[in-house]
């Protein structure tokens, strides 16, 4: 059987444990990012029949979340984060100019969720800007702290998570009541992209990571 096709099987039934190694020796067999991620998409395809009203099968469905996310995260997440990092040193190394802007990027407390913002973080990073990433599960406070450290122009929040929205909120007065209205904050995300930028004080809501990068750009 096609080895992408396990892997899509076993996300499909549950196996989070089992897709785990599956999805890490896909990679080390040279299988692209990609590629385990439209394996790991088509494994949850079958949700979309297990969530309707007439046939909804809780347990199925949280069982292959499950599967979906710690592949994403042990796996997806890292290998981007390692391919990303090296790319940025080489980068860094081709003695360009000195970054012309700075931002913070993370994931708001209470989402795990990374991986799109390692893609926004390393468009940043090759249209000359610094990136200082947080990381996941990130506290208003600790985008705050790192925004007057780095004497940051932009804060870049994520989430994919509705209940974290919150938060995010508030990361805009925090910034204020420091001294930091000047500092942008950018929000992404799907559940960022189900509200408005109004109500969750933000003074960009982006689309994508390039409709992000496009902003950046467009208000220096």
């Amino acid at each position: 059987m096609d080895p992408l096709m396990d892997l899509a099987l076993l996300v499909q039934h549950g196996e989070n444990r089992e897709a785990v190694l599956c999805a890490e020796k896909l990679l080390a067999d040279s299988y692209s990012v990609e590629q385990v991620v439209d394996a790991v998409a088509k494994g949850v395809a079958i949700l979309r029949n297990k969530c309707t009203v007439e046939n909804f099968q809780l347990l199925d469905v949280l069982l292959a979340c499950r599967a979906m996310t710690e592949v994403v995260d042990e796996c997806v997440a890292i290998q981007l984060k390692h391919q990303l990092d090296a790319s940025a040193g080489e980068h860094e190394r081709a003695a360009g100019p000195p970054p012309w802007k700075t931002i913070v990027i993370g994931t708001i407390q209470g989402d795990v969720h990374d991986l799109g913002k390692h893609v926004m973080a390393t468009l940043c990073r090759f249209n000359n800007l610094k990136v200082v990433n947080l990381g996941k599960d990130v506290p208003v406070e600790n985008f705050v702290v790192a925004a007057r450290k780095e004497n940051a122009d932009f804060v870049g929040v994520s989430s994919l998570m509705s209940v974290c929205l919150p938060k995010i909120k508030l990361i805009k007065p925090a910034l204020a009541a420091q001294g930091l209205e000047h500092v942008k904050v950018i929000g992404g995300g799907s559940a960022v992209q189900q509200s408005t930028k109004e109500a969750l004080r933000l003074d960009y809501l982006a689309y994508d990571a390039f409709d992000g990068l496009d902003y950046l750009c467009k208000i220096t």
